[in-house]
């Protein structure tokens, strides 16, 4: 925000039409898809107004994250990704508080995107589009091996094993897993209480 680009484009819609017009531009591949992510602004007039100068620039899709700026926690606001959805033709995908299968259809039925983005759904639970509620210990295990094949930095390792294991820890075990600072003692850990080797 404070150097300019990300989010606080939503308040520079010309700008927009004219990255997303150069782009379409430069590339010569008619099929090269070209999209943009935004949140809503305040002014839902203005959010409508960015979405359909993007689609006339040439947009392939837009996925609308259902919150301000300034919104971190609030509910998202589906009927304003409805609205969008409907005043534009490009396709719509959603993004905001998905968490399960049936959230996406529920986000579905409401506002009629035709697609649905996850983020931190799928950091707690990556295996949430195979229909798992939490994260099954085949899935963490699938990830202990991938990143210490690939050398995964410990920041990086325990931040997504604290995501996976956040549904199925009790507070006790968040405690004590949280704080552990070495590979070997993460893998010690999960040896112990999850049989993960």
């Amino acid at each position: 925000m404070a150097e300019g680009y990300g989010a606080c484009l939503i308040n520079r819609p010309q700008l927009i039409q004219e990255m997303v017009r150069s782009v379409r531009n430069q590339v010569k591949k008619p099929t090269f898809s070209v999209s943009i992510k935004i949140r809503i602004h305040g002014d839902l007039k203005r959010t409508v107004d960015l979405c359909q100068k993007a689609e006339s620039a040439g947009v392939s899709w837009i996925s609308v994250h259902g919150r301000s700026v300034e919104e971190r926690h609030q509910p998202v606001h589906y009927d304003a990704i409805k609205t969008i959805k409907d005043t534009v033709s490009v396709p719509v995908v959603a993004n905001g508080d998905v968490k399960s299968l049936k959230d996406v259809e529920a986000i579905h039925q409401r506002t009629g995107v035709d697609g649905v983005m996850v983020a931190r759904g799928l950091l707690a639970n990556p295996a949430l589009f195979a229909g798992y509620e939490e994260t099954p210990l085949q899935c963490v295990q699938d990830w202990v091996d991938i990143a210490l094949d690939q050398g995964v930095p410990f920041t990086c390792f325990h931040h997504h094993l604290m995501y996976m294991l956040e549904r199925v820890t009790s507070k006790q075990e968040k405690k004590i897993f949280n704080v552990l600072s070495s590979t070997s003692a993460v893998l010690d850990y999960l040896r112990d209480n999850y049989g993960i080797r």
